[in-house]
């Protein structure tokens, strides 16, 4: 598994979801979502039963799937946290703005954090360059769909991305985006 090759299919996935919201309408947008998280449960519902799930497949999860996780868990989490801004957030602009910080902030914060030396002073696991890449890479298409108030949203998003957690990111980021758009209102 190559970490950046995983990171460039996470932000393809967040420019995706932005295009098939776009296109295909929030409704029937959060139902394919729910569908995909449904046959992903299965599908690891399956591997962990230790059957094969065919070639294309356990591709698939050798190729992004990070060395000790559980198969599946990442792609998962990552579905979850879509379907929780698809359904938690009332406004389109707002759920189109989360998309873009979750699909490419969160993806340019492992690309550029990785190669950052200046490691944060409330988490060593972190460095400065990945959650500046964050809010930098995410903060144009956040403030282009929703506003100058998607600045506030994707600033408090890179900051809890960037915290020591036990929770997955996708999951935090996905929180942090709800909470903070149904703040600020709108």
């Amino acid at each position: 598994m190559n970490e950046d090759e995983r990171q460039i299919f996470h932000l393809s996935l967040g420019i995706f979801l932005i295009a098939m919201v776009q296109l295909t309408g929030v409704e029937l947008s959060a139902y394919i979502v729910s569908v995909s998280l449904i046959v992903g449960l299965v599908l690891v519902h399956i591997k962990l039963s230790y059957m094969r799930l065919g070639r294309p497949i356990e591709w698939l999860i050798e190729r992004f799937e990070r060395p000790g996780a559980v198969a599946g868990y990442g792609a998962m989490t990552f579905t979850a946290a879509v379907l929780c801004i698809l359904t938690l957030l009332a406004h389109k602009e707002q759920i189109l703005a989360s998309l873009a910080i979750l699909g490419i902030g969160d993806a340019a914060s492992t690309i550029v954090g990785r190669r950052s030396k200046r490691k944060l002073s409330y988490n060593a696991r972190k460095t400065a360059g990945g959650t500046f890449a964050f809010f930098l890479s995410s903060a144009p298409f956040a403030f282009f769909f929703a506003g100058p108030g998607a600045l506030v949203v994707c600033a408090a998003a890179a900051l809890a991305e960037s915290a020591e957690a036990k929770i997955d990111d996708n999951l935090i980021i996905a929180v942090v985006c709800v909470v903070a758009f149904r703040l600020i209102g709108g």
